[in-house]
């Protein structure tokens, strides 16, 4: 990495995030959530928001004690090296893993959207060598990138998605509390697991600058995703109702599909409303593919990273291609989520904040005996 290309403020920060984070996990968040809550699904994600919230301040907390950081290192200070090493790359491996599964979903969304008639091989393919550029460029150019991007891609679509106010139907949400608190709380995980991206913190808080705003920059970052899901989930399941959002694959996709905005001069104007968003997923892979190569370089002590993006890149075309359909895809996002997402956001960053402050204690009461 180049010399002054390893810094980035904390609004840059703020834009990796919330860039990260809502690219794929929008998508199909109505029915889940729809399946799972069904009229209570704003009061669920309201919960799990909040509950995300104590979870994220628990991975800042563990950030910005151990700065300039990754969570290698953190885990060498916690632990021991080879703990360190095993958990650098069951990080890597999870990340790669995102990179993989998010490629496959960018390529569904743009064949079955945009390119028909493209084959998804050369979509993918094309998209790769695309996101390498950014990728070689340093974490600077992707916190500008996505400074930049953030606004193209969210607020397009919240507009495009309030066009459809006037033909929405809350009477869904009603009777409010119909489903039981049991249920409720076994919808909470599919919250959890749409913030997943937020945790790609614990090495991406080595590059910031000042570590004393990454808190306030992670309160921002939850409740701005908050806001947008709430406002997407509500329109959605009011636009098509219960039954119908559980039946759809992306439901935020088909919402675009379905506005029509009087006046443009565009007749097809969900081409450009998909098109921008897309712009957040590829800003979500570009961030997650930067992160392997990063702490891929980490594991073997090398001081460079950007060769690592182009001999990844033949595997992660491969990988991306092994499920035959959309079906498979989804039925592998579950797994991923269920158990490495649960795994490398809550319980790593909470056993080895809880190990800091234990390993810590000693020390204080060796002086005071002293």
């Amino acid at each position: 990495m180049g010399k002054n290309n390893d810094i980035i403020a904390s609004n840059q920060l703020f834009a990796i995030l919330v860039n990260i984070v809502i690219g794929v996990g929008i998508l199909t968040l109505p029915r889940t959530l729809a399946e799972k809550a069904g009229p209570d699904s704003l009061i669920v994600l309201a919960i799990g928001s909040v509950l995300f919230l104590v979870v994220a301040l628990v991975i800042q907390k563990l950030v910005t004690k151990f700065p300039r950081k990754t969570i290698i290192e953190i885990t060498n200070s916690a632990l021991f090296k080879p703990v360190g090493f095993l958990v650098g790359l069951g990080y890597f491996i999870y990340t790669f893993t995102l990179v993989v599964l998010e490629v496959r979903v960018f390529g569904e969304i743009t064949k079955n959207y945009l390119l028909v008639n493209t084959p998804i091989e050369i979509i993918i393919i094309t998209f790769l060598i695309t996101s390498i550029y950014l990728v070689r460029s340093g974490i600077e150019s992707i916190a500008r990138l996505s400074v930049i991007i953030l606004p193209l891609s969210i607020f397009p679509a919240i507009l495009a998605a309030a066009v459809a106010i006037p033909d929405l139907d809350f009477t869904y949400f009603l009777p409010i509390l119909r489903t039981s608190w049991s249920d409720m709380m076994k919808a909470l995980p599919s919250v959890f697991f749409s913030f997943l991206g937020f945790e790609f913190i614990v090495f991406i808080g080595f590059f910031v600058g000042d570590s004393k705003h990454i808190k306030k920059t992670t309160i921002r970052t939850v409740a701005f995703v908050s806001c947008v899901y709430f406002i997407f989930t509500a329109i959605t399941i009011a636009r098509f109702g219960i039954e119908e959002s559980k039946n759809l694959i992306w439901p935020v996709i088909s919402l675009f599909k379905s506005v029509d905005i009087p006046g443009t001069l565009l007749e097809n104007v969900e081409v450009v409303i998909i098109a921008t968003w897309l712009l957040a997923i590829f800003m979500t892979i570009a961030i997650a593919y930067f992160g392997a190569t990063f702490l891929l370089s980490r594991l073997i002590k090398s001081k460079e990273q950007n060769y690592f993006a182009i001999a990844l890149l033949p595997i992660i075309y491969f990988l991306a291609l092994i499920p035959e359909n959309i079906v498979e895809v989804t039925d592998f996002m579950n797994i991923f989520t269920n158990y490495m997402g649960t795994t490398f956001s809550i319980i790593i960053p909470g056993f080895m904040l809880l190990i800091s402050f234990l390993r810590r204690k000693p020390k204080r009461g060796i002086k005071k005996n002293g």
